[in-house]
C-alpha cells in the first residue's frame, strides 16, 4: 500500500505533466481502438449466421467473345435451385433472393416502414441458417403475398402484439399477411433484410426473370452437407450450369461459390480501407506510447533525487521499477476514462465516422481489442521507462542529475514526426479527393433537382399528376426518365452487324426535355422523339470507331434495330469511381416514365418540404417521396466522407500528442543545458543565436523524419487513389506544402519553448546550478 500511496503523491506532485500525460494518451486510445475494432469488425461480417462455414454464396462471370468480365455477386436466378436438384449429396438447401422491394415502403395502416426487404424462397431461413421464431417459412413462402418479419421490425410495427395474420401493405399496392417473425440480424452480415417477401408474390405479376436465361439480378445461396474441396465444388457447379444455360459461341457464363464469410471481406474497397486503417491503428499506437515513453524519460532529470531518496530508504530495483508500472496503470486507467467519456459524449459523431454502432464495435466476441490495445500500450509504455527510472543509482540523492545521452529521446522524436506527417499528409489528400469529386463537373446540373417513384397505375393517372406537378408555384420544370446518372443505370450487350457483342453500354428511358431539364450538351443533331430513335454519348461512339460519321446509323439493342439521331457530350454515369461509360439514350412515350424529375425554385429545402407535404395529400393511395439529386450524388461518396473524417480526427490527435511529447523533450534540453545557455550569452552569443542552436538541434531530427512520413503518406494515398477514375492531379505540391507545414508548426513550438531562456539574465541560470 505505501508503494501506491508514493505513487499518489508523485502523480499529484506532476498534475500538469501527468494531464498532459492523461490527455495524449486519451486521444491516441481513442483513435486505435476506434481503428482497430472497426477492422477486426469487418472481419466478423457474416459469421452470425449458424454453422456459416458451411453458407456459401454464389457468383456470376459473364464470358463475352473469350473476355471474362469481374465476378458478380447478382446472378441468373434459376442457378441454386438447379444446383441444389443435380447435387443432393453435397448441397443440403438453396436460398434465391431478390432485391426488388428493397427501396419501396410497407405500411402499416398509415404508418410507413422503410426498412430494407427482399424476396425469397421458401429455403431461404433454412439455407442462410437464421433463426425463426414463429411460423413455417418452408410451408408459408411457397404462397403468394406472404411476409416474414425480423423480431425487431415486427415489434416496431405492432408493439407487443402478436403479427401474425396481420395485414399489411406494401408500397400501398399489395396486401400482405404476416406468417412468422424471424430472429433479428446483427449489423455486420451482407444480408440482413428486416422483411422478407414470398417469391410467388412477384412471380404471379410477372415481376423478375426467373430462369437460366438471363435475368442475373438475384443473390443465391447454398448450403453444404459436409466439407468439400472448394476448387472441386465449383467444377461440379459449373458442370450443372453448362448442362443447363442456352449454348452461344459469343456469350459465357461461369457460377462459382465462394464461403458466406469472403463475400464482404473481398470487396476490394474493404480489403483497402482494412490495410489503410491497420497502417493508421498501428501508426497512432506506436506514436502513442512512444510519446509517452519520450515524455517519462524527459521527465528523469527532474525525478531522479526522489528516485534516490526511496533507495536510500530501502527500496530496491523492483520495487522502483514497481512503483512506475502503477503510476503507468493509473494514468492508462485515467485515460480510458477520458477514452469513454468522448465516445459516449460525441457518439452520433463517432458512430458517423466508424459506420458502425459502439454496441457493435464492442460487443462481447470483441471486447478483447480494447483490452489488448491497452496491454500494449501498458506494457511498452510502463516497462521501458520503468527500466530506466529503476537504474538510477542511489548516489543521485546527492548532485544534481543531467541525463546526457539522446539515445533514447532521437528515435522516439524521429517516429513523432514521422508519423505527424505520414498521417496529416494522408489527412490532406483524402480532403482535398473529397472536395474534388464532390465539387467536380458531371456533365449536368443537378442543382434543386429532386426525383419521385411515379406509382401511377395506368396513363389517365399519369397525365393527372404530370399536370398536378406542373401546377405547382415551386415547380420550375419537370421531366421523367426510368433511371438517374449517379445510380449508375442498367446495361445492355451491344452488338456488331454480325451479332458478335462488342461491350455493355448504360441506357435509360426519357422523355424529350430530359436533356435540356438535366443541362446535358448535344454535341451532334438532337434527341430522341419517338421509338425506334435513340441518342448516344461520345464514349459510345469511341467504343465503336465509328470517328465523326455517327448521325443515321442503326444498332441493335433489346428493343431492337434503333437508329442513332444524336450525340450526347459525356457525362459522369455511377459516380468518379470508374471510367467513362457508353450510354444509349432512348424515347419514353409515356407522360412520365418509372421516375418524376423536379427542378424546384428557391428557398429549394423549404420547397421541397412543400412538395413531399402537397405530394402526399394529392395522391393518398400512392408512396411517394422525392429526394435531392444532388444528395444522391453526395452519399455516393458516403464512404470518402467517413475516412475523411477519420483521418482528420486521426491528424489532430496525432499532432497534439506529438506536439506535447516534444515540449517535454524541449523542456528537458533546456534545463540539462541551461548552464550551457548561460556561459554563451555570458560570452556575447545573442538571442537569435541561442535559438538558432536549439532548433537546429531539432530541425536534424524533424526534417528526416518529416521526409520518410511524406513518402509513406504519398505510398498509402495512393493505394487509397486507386478507387477513383478522376483525382485531384499531381499531388507532390500538396505533399510539400503538408511537410513544409509540419516543419513550420515544429520549429514554432521549439521558438516558443525556448524563447524566454534565450532572452532571460545568464546570471539567474548560474545562480540556479
Amino acid at each position: 500500500m505505501k508503494q501506491i500511496y508514493y505513487v499518489i503523491q508523485a502523480l499529484i506532485h506532476g498534475r500538469g505533466a501527468n494531464i498532459i500525460k492523461v490527455v495524449s494518451l486519451g486521444l491516441g486510445l481513442t483513435m486505435s481502438i476506434l481503428l482497430f475494432s472497426r477492422v477486426v469488425y469487418e472481419q466478423s461480417f457474416d459469421t452470425c449466421f449458424k454453422d456459416h462455414d458451411k453458407l456459401y454464396q454464389l457468383w456470376n462471370i459473364w464470358t463475352v467473345n473469350g473476355e471474362p468480365f469481374p465476378p458478380s455477386e447478382f446472378i441468373i436466378g434459376a442457378a441454386a435451385g438447379g444446383i441444389l436438384d443435380a447435387m443432393p449429396e453435397i448441397v443440403e438447401s438453396a436460398a434465391s433472393t431478390g432485391s426488388w422491394p428493397g427501396s419501396a415502403p410497407i405500411y402499416n395502416g398509415s404508418v410507413r416502414f422503410d426498412d430494407f426487404k427482399v424476396t425469397a424462397d421458401s429455403l431461404f431461413f433454412q439455407t442462410m441458417g437464421i433463426e425463426v421464431l414463429s411460423g413455417d417459412p418452408v410451408r408459408e413462402l411457397q404462397q403468394k403475398d406472404v411476409i416474414f418479419l425480423s423480431k425487431d421490425l415486427a415489434d416496431k410495427m405492432f408493439g407487443g402484439e402478436n403479427p401474425i395474420g396481420k395485414i399489411i401493405s406494401f408500397n400501398k399496392e399489395i396486401e400482405l399477411t404476416v406468417k412468422g417473425t424471424y430472429a433479428a440480424l446483427p449489423e455486420n452480415c451482407t444480408m440482413r433484410p428486416k422483411a422478407v417477401i414470398s417469391l410467388p408474390s412477384i412471380w404471379s405479376r410477372r415481376i423478375g426473370n426467373y430462369s437460366w436465361n438471363g435475368g442475373d439480378s438475384w443473390k443465391e445461396y447454398i448450403r453444404l452437407k459436409q466439407d468439400i474441396d472448394l476448387d472441386e465444388l465449383n467444377k461440379r457447379i459449373d458442370m450443372v450450369v453448362q448442362q443447363h444455360i442456352p449454348r452461344s459461341d459469343k456469350l459465357g457464363i461461369t457460377v462459382m461459390a465462394k464461403p458466406v464469410r469472403d463475400t464482404y471481406r473481398g470487396y476490394d474497397e474493404v480489403k483497402r480501407m482494412r490495410n489503410i486503417m491497420l497502417i493508421l491503428g498501428i501508426s497512432i499506437l506506436f506514436i502513442t506510447t512512444l510519446n509517452y515513453v519520450l515524455i517519462s524519460i524527459s521527465s528523469l532529470s527532474r525525478r531522479a533525487k526522489s528516485i534516490g531518496v526511496h533507495k536510500c530508504s530501502g527500496a530496491g530495483t523492483g520495487t522502483v521499477f514497481g512503483m512506475f508500472m502503477w503510476e503507468t496503470g493509473i494514468i492508462i486507467l485515467l485515460s480510458l476514462f477520458l477514452m469513454v467519456f468522448l465516445m459516449f459524449n460525441f457518439r452520433e459523431f463517432v458512430e458517423d465516422t466508424t459506420a458502425a454502432k459502439l454496441e457493435s464495435l464492442f460487443a462481447v466476441e470483441r471486447i478483447w481489442v480494447p483490452f489488448g490495445v491497452t496491454a500494449v500500450l501498458f506494457l511498452i509504455g510502463g516497462v521501458l521507462p520503468g527500466r530506466i527510472f529503476s537504474k538510477i543509482p542511489v548516489t543521485q540523492v546527492f548532485r544534481r542529475y543531467t541525463e546526457g545521452k539522446k539515445g533514447w529521446k532521437r528515435p522516439l522524436l524521429f517516429i513523432q514526426f514521422a508519423g505527424v506527417a505520414f498521417i496529416c499528409g494522408l489527412m490532406w489528400v483524402v480532403m482535398l479527393q473529397y472536395h474534388y469529386v464532390i465539387n467536380k463537373d458531371p456533365g449536368y446540373n443537378p442543382e434543386r433537382v429532386v426525383i419521385g417513384v411515379n406509382n401511377a397505375p395506368d396513363a389517365k393517372a399519369r397525365l393527372a399528376a404530370r399536370h398536378f406537378y406542373e401546377g405547382l408555384p415551386y415547380v420550375e420544370a419537370l421531366t421523367s426518365a426510368t433511371s438517374y446518372p449517379s445510380n449508375g443505370y442498367s446495361g445492355q450487350m451491344i452488338p456488331d452487324e454480325k451479332g458478335t457483342s462488342l461491350f455493355s453500354s448504360r441506357y435509360d428511358f426519357t422523355q424529350e426535355n430530359y436533356v435540356a431539364f438535366m443541362g446535358m450538351v448535344m454535341q451532334q443533331g438532337r434527341v430522341p422523339r419517338e421509338s425506334g430513335e435513340v441518342a448516344v454519348n461520345e464514349e459510345f461512339v469511341r467504343r465503336m470507331h465509328w470517328g465523326k460519321d455517327v448521325l443515321g446509323k442503326s444498332i441493335q439493342t433489346e428493343e431492337g434495330r434503333v437508329k442513332i439521331v444524336g450525340v450526347i457530350k459525356d457525362f459522369n454515369i455511377g459516380g468518379f469511381y470508374s471510367e467513362l461509360k457508353p450510354f444509349v439514350l432512348h424515347h419514353h412515350p409515356k407522360d412520365l416514365a418509372d421516375l418524376v424529375y423536379l427542378r424546384l425554385k428557391e428557398p429549394f429545402g423549404e420547397n421541397l418540404q412543400k412538395l413531399k407535404r402537397d405530394a402526399a395529400e394529392a395522391f393518398p393511395n400512392q408512396t411517394v417521396g422525392f429526394e435531392s439529386l444532388e444528395q444522391k450524388m453526395a452519399d455516393s461518396y458516403n464512404s470518402v466522407r467517413v475516412f475523411r473524417n477519420a483521418t482528420l480526427l486521426a491528424a489532430i490527435a496525432i499532432l497534439f500528442i506529438t506536439l506535447m511529447g516534444l515540449i517535454g523533450y524541449i523542456n528537458d534540453e533546456l534545463q540539462r543545458r541551461s548552464k550551457e545557455i548561460a556561459i554563451r550569452k555570458v560570452n556575447g552569443a545573442e538571442s537569435f543565436v541561442i535559438l538558432e542552436m536549439l532548433v537546429q538541434d531539432v530541425l536534424w531530427i524533424s526534417f528526416p523524419a518529416v521526409v520518410a512520413g511524406t513518402l509513406g503518406a504519398w505510398y498509402v494515398g495512393g493505394l487509397w487513389m486507386e478507387q477513383f477514375a478522376v483525382t485531384v492531379g499531381s499531388l507532390v505540391p500538396y505533399y510539400v506544402c503538408v511537410a513544409i507545414v509540419v516543419l513550420i508548426l515544429i520549429v514554432s513550438c521549439v521558438i516558443s519553448k525556448t524563447w524566454r531562456i534565450a532572452n532571460e539574465n545568464p546570471v539567474k541560470s548560474i545562480k540556479s546550478e
